[in-house]
């Protein structure tokens, strides 16, 4: 199931924060798959928890980089991490401005990861 934003969610998200790089966030939410399972699906009808409810997971995955996927079972800082691992990997939109301890404070660099950050506390909601 791909995530689609309608007008209303498009504009909470440029409204909110003027601070991240558009052209990321637009690169993510267009690759963003989203998909729910059911844990205990596959074990057969011989279950022995019948009594309790299934427990749910979300995965999400990217169009074309599948192999950068995470679930709802990571957390916020490991999703970051995937999310930073694929863009510097895959893509050409991390520059010279991200690397090194002393680029830290780059405001290019802090851009991008309230942008990366944005986009997590967006699909979670």
């Amino acid at each position: 199931m791909n995530v689609i934003l309608n007008e209303e969610e498009k504009n909470e998200i440029s409204s909110q924060d003027g601070e991240f790089d558009s052209g990321i966030l637009n690169f993510l939410m267009r690759r963003i798959k989203k998909e729910t399972r059911n844990i205990h699906q596959g074990f057969g009808t011989n279950y022995e928890f019948e009594d309790f409810e299934p427990l749910n997971v979300t995965e999400y995955t990217f169009e074309e980089f599948p192999s950068y996927g995470f679930n709802t079972f990571n957390n916020k800082r490991q999703m970051e991490y995937k999310i930073i691992e694929m863009l510097v990997e895959e893509t050409d939109m991390v520059g010279e401005w991200f690397f090194g301890p002393h680029n830290v404070n780059n405001p290019e660099r802090q851009k991008f990861i309230r942008t990366i950050r944005k986009f997590i506390n967006f699909i979670l909601k």
